[in-house]
């Protein structure tokens, strides 16, 4: 019986690694898959990684819960049924389950590691991923790009922020729209300082007329004017210009004096 439950640990064993191989071969093509689809789009090819991780523990787990004793019944028809007739009866000790126990340890031995192996379908997985491989690095190194959704994605806070600036600007240009009838508004009072000053615009010519509250001040002005207006000459004119002429100005400003 011991010897027998030693069997079925191995069987389970083997198989696991069998089936973790093939899990990381699988998620190996779906990544590379998912980094040159990201890649022809220039979107963090690297985020592959993500559905990657999702797709290998899924896809391990679904392969771990199989039922191992199957499998191997699968490989060799003599061992239908009775692997899981003796693995069910494991911890019993009677003649008929002993006798099983021997016959299907013997028939195990006809079951070979290479039956497990599917060499074709692992040839072209491997194939699949060395294409794969050549092609990711001939996009990125040629920049082979279908649609460049990082630049988009970068340039979309740029573009929210001119569409906000174009907006404020018609608003700008249009101003606040007045729907009432009356075209002149609320009559408003403008403080100034301390002062209230009252202004209206008046609908014919649109003067401003602002005046302060309460009485004019009637205030008196003098006016004063020169009484005599003398001219006198500069002593660097009488230097640089001779007599004759000297009494012509004095006659000119003289008769501008009197006039």
């Amino acid at each position: 019986m011991k010897s027998f439950i030693k069997v079925i640990k191995e069987i389970n064993r083997t198989l696991n690694l069998f089936i973790i191989f093939e899990t990381i071969l699988n998620t190996v093509i779906f990544f590379l898959v998912v980094y040159f689809l990201l890649s022809l789009v220039n979107l963090f090819p690297i985020l592959a990684l993500i559905p990657a991780l999702v797709y290998f523990a899924a896809r391990l787990y679904v392969n771990s819960k199989r039922d191992k004793r199957k499998i191997v019944e699968s490989k060799y028809d003599p061992l239908r049924e009775k692997l899981r007739t003796a693995a069910d009866n494991v911890n019993k000790e009677n003649p008929v389950v002993n006798e099983l126990e021997e016959e299907v340890v013997q028939d195990l031995k006809h079951v070979g590691l290479s039956s497990f192996i599917q060499t074709k379908r692992i040839s072209y997985k491997i194939f699949t991923t060395i294409f794969l491989s050549f092609a990711i690095v001939l996009a990125t190194t040629l920049n082979l790009y279908v649609v460049d959704l990082n630049d988009l994605f970068t340039n979309i806070p740029g573009m929210i922020d001119n569409f906000r600036i174009g907006k404020r600007g018609d608003n700008i240009l249009l101003g606040e729209i007045n729907e009432s009838e009356d075209i002149y508004g609320d009559s408003k009072l403008a403080v100034l300082g301390n002062k209230e000053i009252d202004i209206k615009i008046k609908p014919v010519n649109y003067e401003v007329n602002v005046r302060e509250e309460g009485d004019v001040e009637q205030k008196q002005f003098d006016e004063i004017f020169p009484r005599e207006v003398n001219v006198e000459q500069s002593s660097a004119f009488e230097e640089k210009i001779p007599e004759e002429e000297q009494e012509l100005v004095k006659k000119y400003f003289n008769k501008l004096a009197g006039g």
